[in-house]
C-alpha cells in the first residue's frame, strides 16, 4: 500500500497558523510523524491500519463505513492536524543543509527567541492533545462500532492506548514516586502528600 495521508497539507495550512507559501514537502513528514505515532497509539495498529486502507481504497464514503466516516472527519482529522502542526514547528525552527543544522533568516522577518518557540511549542501540544483525548474519549464509549479498536495482538502492533492523550507533568512540592505510594500503609511516610 502507498503512504496515505489522512490530511492533506492544505488542510494543514488552512486549519493552523502556517502560511500558504510554505513548502508542502516540508509539512508530509509532520503529517506522517502525527500518523505513525500519535494517532497509532491512540486508535491502535488494527484500527490505524483499517482506516488507511479505507482511505486508500474509497471505501470510507460507502454507507457501510459511515461510523468510521464519522471517526475519521470529526475526530482523527482535528486530532492529526494539531500534531502535525505540533511537529512541524520543530522543522521551522532549524533545517538541516549542507553545511549543518541551521536557523533561517529572512529580510521579511526576525528570528523569534527561544522561549516564544517554547510557547508555541506548549501551545500546539495542549491543543494536540486536548484533540486527541477527545478522540480516545470517543472510542473508548463507541468501541462498539470500532471491533478493530480493542484487537489486542502479539506480534508487536500498538494496542490502544487506555488512558487520556494528555501527557503533561504534575509539579509536587516534595519529591514522591506515585507507584510507590499506598494510601492504606505508610502514610507518616509522605509528609508533603494531600489527599484531595
Amino acid at each position: 500500500m502507498a503512504r496515505v495521508f489522512l490530511v492533506s497539507e492544505n488542510t494543514l495550512k488552512k486549519q493552523t497558523a502556517i502560511n500558504d507559501n510554505v513548502d508542502s514537502g516540508q509539512l508530509r513528514s509532520a503529517i506522517s510523524v502525527a500518523q505513525d505515532i500519535n494517532l497509532q497509539e491512540s486508535i491502535s495498529t488494527s484500527l490505524y491500519n483499517k482506516i488507511l486502507d479505507l482511505v486508500d481504497t474509497g471505501a470510507i464514503t460507502a454507507t457501510t463505513n459511515s461510523n468510521y466516516k464519522t471517526l475519521l472527519d470529526d475526530y482523527i482529522v482535528p486530532t492529526v492536524i494539531h500534531y502535525s502542526y505540533f511537529y512541524a514547528l520543530d522543522d521551522f525552527i532549524a533545517k538541516f543543509m549542507n553545511v549543518g543544522l541551521v536557523q533561517g533568516f529572512s529580510e521579511q522577518g526576525n528570528q523569534i527567541d527561544i522561549n516564544v518557540f517554547k510557547m508555541l511549542k506548549n501551545g500546539a501540544r495542549d491543543k494536540a492533545e486536548w484533540y486527541d483525548n477527545r478522540l480516545r474519549d470517543h472510542l473508548f464509549n463507541n468501541d462498539n462500532l470500532y471491533p478493530e479498536y480493542e484487537t489486542s495482538t502479539t506480534d508487536g502492533t500498538l494496542p490502544a492506548a487506555n488512558t487520556d492523550g494528555f501527557m503533561s507533568s504534575i509539579v509536587t512540592d516534595e519529591p514522591y514516586h506515585w507507584k510507590d505510594y499506598d494510601p492504606t500503609c505508610c502514610k507518616d511516610r509522605y509528609k508533603g502528600f494531600k489527599e484531595i
